[in-house]
């Protein structure tokens, strides 16, 4: 009854969409058919107090099987994932039809049970046992053997359930509105990651004589790309991000936009209502990874408190038929995440990206060996001068085989267009290098000295 509370006060508390919390898990439906399941078996005397004597056929965590007990049962699913029905089979060992334990009505039902199966009339408590579940007269025709020494002998009878089967078929269903909606949440959510990404790159769009907030923008997915909100990549919490994380690290990425003032230093005045929107896209991707959460944790409770009161063992089964759902697996979350980086933030090239692997600084004028590596043409020129024939990162015999048409003039004219700055600033340095080797120490680049008219 707590949880039933809180999911309710939850789907409230958050704000979602009431077409949203129209979709959510019927969870206080669910337990009442829940209970129809629990009176059913009750009538067939196999209550929960009962099927909890009864030993699995298979330890699921030590898959070997208990031939020591006289009864085990096995609950599980037949068909796939788009049709299925719960199946109750019991295995009745050595001629027992049930444990000594159990009621005389259960095992009376047992023993109807099987010899309904078999063609013969049902007996009613206190009638004589001279035809017990295993018959000589019907062995052959429905025993198994165990194949072990003793060829003990297992009776396999299926127990017909209705309200177990109305059940899981109502909660497949609300999984599958769940997958619909998420689905079309999805698609909202591309469409205006799409349209934002073609406004991003006329702001951010490389020029020399008109404004454009290509270093802004830069800066912002700097920031986003650290904040790691949905998916992180350290080794301590690798993968995704539960909703409480996520909702910390989408505050510490607003957080450290404002106080780094990169707001207030945009020159284009779309530039704000772009951001705008970009936040607003991870909000709205927040919320649905919140209202997933819930609802994962509603069908986990539901199928959890199923077994409680069936003992029937469910949970470890019935998962893998919804397993595939976007509710399930937060597919939508990837999915929407990967476009965000690919379609938007990968829109402004990101300086990391471009790094010489020996100098950490822009690879300006890179010169590409034919192993495929790049380095900047100042520590290419270093490594022939020390007479290193081994590239650095894959030791292929490439170094000394580099020269001037091993520069690579594309990439060149890619990082002067989008890294104007930091290609100016390496130019400097590797010209003031070259200055000092030729005219000394006191050497000074041009651009350190003011031109003076006369």
């Amino acid at each position: 009854m707590k949880f039933a509370h809180e999911f309710k006060a939850a789907l409230v508390r958050e704000g979602f969409p009431a077409h949203w919390v129209e979709s959510a898990v019927p969870y206080g439906q669910l337990k009442k058919l829940i209970k129809k399941v629990t009176a059913e078996l009750q009538a067939l005397g196999l209550d929960s107090e009962t099927l909890a004597q009864l030993v699995p056929e298979i330890d699921k965590n030590k898959s070997s099987t208990h031939k020591d007990s006289d009864v085990a049962f096995q609950y599980d699913f037949d068909g796939d994932e788009t049709t299925f029905h719960p199946k109750l089979t019991l295995f009745i060992q050595n001629g027992l039809a049930v444990d000594a334990k159990l009621s005389p009505e259960t095992r009376i039902y047992l023993e109807n049970l099987a010899r309904r199966q078999k063609g013969v009339k049902d007996v009613t408590v206190g009638e004589p046992n001279e035809n017990r579940i295993l018959d000589n007269e019907y062995e052959s025709s429905l025993a198994l053997r165990t194949g072990d020494d003793n060829e003990h002998i297992i009776q396999r009878i299926e127990v017909p359930l209705t309200f177990d089967s109305e059940f899981f078929r109502r909660l497949k269903n609300e999984v599958e509105v769940l997958d619909t909606l998420q689905e079309g949440e999805q698609k909202v959510l591309t469409d205006e990651i799409l349209a934002l990404s073609n406004d991003v790159k006329t702001l951010t769009k490389p020029s020399r004589f008109s404004k454009t907030d290509m270093y802004r923008w830069r800066e912002l997915f700097e920031i986003y790309l650290e904040a790691m909100v949905f998916f992180s990549t350290h080794e301590l919490d690798h993968g995704k991000r539960d909703s409480a994380t996520a909702t910390k690290q989408l505050q510490w990425f607003q957080g450290e936009v404002m106080r780094r003032g990169i707001i207030d230093k945009f020159k284009l005045p779309a530039s704000h209502q772009a951001v705008e929107r970009f936040v607003k896209i991870n909000i709205t991707l927040l919320r649905n990874v919140k209202f997933q959460e819930i609802n994962q944790t509603a069908v986990t409770k539901i199928l959890k408190k199923f077994d409680k009161r069936t003992k029937l063992g469910a949970t470890r089964t019935f998962p893998k038929l919804i397993h595939s759902g976007s509710a399930m697996s937060q597919t939508m979350a990837k999915a929407v995440c990967a476009q965000l980086t690919q379609d938007l933030v990968k829109i402004v090239p990101q300086i990391d990206d471009y790094l010489c692997p020996i100098c950490f600084s822009i690879a300006w004028r890179p010169v590409r060996m034919t192993c495929e590596h790049v380095f900047c043409i100042s520590c290419a020129v270093t490594l022939q001068r020390k007479k290193q024939k081994f590239c650095p990162l894959c030791r292929g015999d490439v170094i000394l085989k580099a020269n001037a048409d091993s520069i690579d003039s594309d990439l060149e004219n890619f990082m002067e267009k989008y890294f104007p700055k930091e290609a100016r600033e390496k130019r400097i340095a590797v010209e003031t290098e070259r200055g000092k080797e030729q005219f000394g120490e006191s050497y000074k680049h041009p651009s350190e000295g003011k031109c003076s008219m006369m």
